[in-house]
């Protein structure tokens, strides 16, 4: 699929809860405890909240298998694809915080571009 045009806002958004709603369909727990995505200004901001998963923040973050959690969301924008590439025009970071609003990861799109390919 060739996009043409950069992705809208709610495009970005959209992109980003289509793939972490099948990985939560799929059981990951990081998925499950996801209760906010934002975008603004280059950022996505994905936002934990343990309890929407059944879990406590601790246990949460002991089964997730990166060190940065951005890793994990920002794989929608890390490949070469159609998707990836298209998504990539408007995303600069992708910024995990917790209910409360700390922080809890950060990534830049490049940095996750060349985790993925190489």
């Amino acid at each position: 699929m060739l996009m043409q045009a950069p992705p809208t806002d709610a495009e970005v958004i959209e992109a980003f809860a289509v793939y972490i709603g099948q990985r939560s369909a799929a059981g990951v727990l990081m998925a499950k405890a996801v209760s906010d995505i934002a975008f603004r200004d280059g950022r996505v901001r994905i936002t934990l909240d343990p309890a929407r998963a059944g879990a406590e923040y601790w246990a949460l973050m002991e089964v997730q298998p990166f060190d940065n959690p951005a890793y994990f969301y920002g794989t929608v924008v890390a490949f070469n694809d159609d998707e990836g590439t298209w998504l990539r025009r408007r995303v600069t970071d992708v910024d995990v915080v917790d209910v409360d609003g700390r922080p809890l990861g950060t990534a830049t799109v490049a940095e996750l571009y060349s985790r993925a390919t190489g």
